[in-house]
């Protein structure tokens, strides 16, 4: 029977092989050796088999393997939902959720991928890989947060970027024809004048608008513990870059599988095609002063179609501050960055004693210069 984790080795010097966004590359942190995917492809095919078949070790429960009831991924579970896997290289017990199909190691550091996360039920169609490094997401992130000034200083510690994870996020692709149509009141204004008369022209139009649209690749992520909120805000992904999925573009990162399956996410990515079948519906009204939609349907046909599982690249980080969690996400494709950040008293006051001390001196020397 096969062990329940897959660890990529190096082939030339044994070390842990890792995704490399930048080369696009299974590559070796320790004597730089190089591989493409399709090296392992044996190693895949074989993975594949013993999912299917189920030739694999399953993990336990923490009450199963007898083992303490906090995840060794610093993720702060459930204890019920934990799961306790054997890491092939140092015997470590790791502890983790029951959705996560890629971790690393907290004692060996060996990157894993969990193969009982991806039997028939749960195997992804596709996977966009990583391409922003850490080197680049570090960048993004020191940038996004120095562009808001009065942001405490803990958000630039060493300790919290540090904290910064690439985790693939499980998504629905979705596919489906949507249909539409708007009445809306469209006016125009137009003024002239001449020596002795201002004239303003006022006209009114009903305007009609309709049209089919082929929606594909609609992603609605599959995860309840991910916001959908920042998902949705780190859009776009390019799926000219999508492959079909292998667990060798897995190493080196976290990944999670769906607990939200294809029929509970259906209702919102219904929602999320209107939106795209209004927007398109609107962007053929140019032209006029303003557009008040009078009446709007859209999404007749929208209830049938297809959806592919699939794992998009994002980085996610969460700061506690003040007693409240402050989540960034980023995407690991394109660099798109989101998140809130809260405003430091400190700072805030230090830059209103300044502005005032600066005034209050520009006002002295005014007086004295008048007097």
């Amino acid at each position: 029977m096969a062990d329940e984790e897959k660890i990529y080795k190096c082939p030339s010097c044994g070390g842990f092989l890792e995704w490399s966004p930048s080369d696009q590359k299974l590559k070796c942190p320790y004597c730089g050796s190089e591989y493409d995917v399709s090296y392992f492809e044996k190693d895949e095919q074989e993975a594949r088999q013993d999912i299917d078949s189920k030739d694999y070790q399953k993990g336990q429960t923490t009450e199963e393997a007898g083992a303490s009831a906090q995840a060794t991924d610093d993720s702060g579970i459930d204890p019920n939902d934990l799961r306790v896997y054997r890491c092939q290289n140092c015997g470590a017990e790791i502890v983790t959720d029951k959705t996560t199909a890629a971790t690393t190691c907290a004692f060996c550091g060996s990157p894993v991928v969990l193969i009982e996360q991806f039997d028939t039920t749960f195997r992804p169609k596709w996977i966009v890989p990583f391409r922003v490094d850490r080197e680049k997401v570090t960048q993004i992130y020191r940038e996004y947060i120095k562009s808001r000034p009065f942001t405490p200083g803990t958000f630039l510690s060493s300790a919290t970027i540090e904290k910064i994870r690439g985790v693939y996020i499980p998504f629905w692709l979705y596919g489906m024809t949507m249909q539409g149509d708007l009445t809306a009141r469209g006016e125009r204004i137009f003024t002239r004048s001449d020596s002795r008369y201002i004239y303003t022209t006022h006209q009114v139009f009903q305007l009609r608008r309709a049209g089919t649209l082929q929606v594909q690749n609609l992603p609605v992520d599959a995860s309840s513990r991910t916001p959908d909120d920042a998902m949705d805000s780190i859009e776009p992904f390019d799926f000219k870059d999508k492959k079909p999925f292998k667990m060798s573009y897995m190493p080196g990162f976290y990944a999670e599988r769906y607990d939200q399956d294809v029929n509970f996410c259906h209702e919102r990515a219904i929602r999320r095609a209107d939106q795209t079948m209004h927007d398109e519906l609107m962007r053929t009204t140019g032209g006029y002063a303003s557009v008040q939609v009078l009446n709007e349907n859209e999404g007749q046909a929208g209830r049938n179609g297809s959806a592919d599982y699939a794992m998009l690249p994002v980085y996610l980080l969460s700061v506690g501050y003040a007693g409240k969690n402050y989540l960034f996400a980023i995407n690991g494709q394109t660099g798109r960055i989101v998140g809130d950040v809260p405003v430091s008293k400190g700072k805030a006051a230090g830059l209103t004693l300044l502005v005032f001390g600066i005034t209050y001196v520009v006002c002295l020397l005014l007086m004295m210069f008048v007097f």
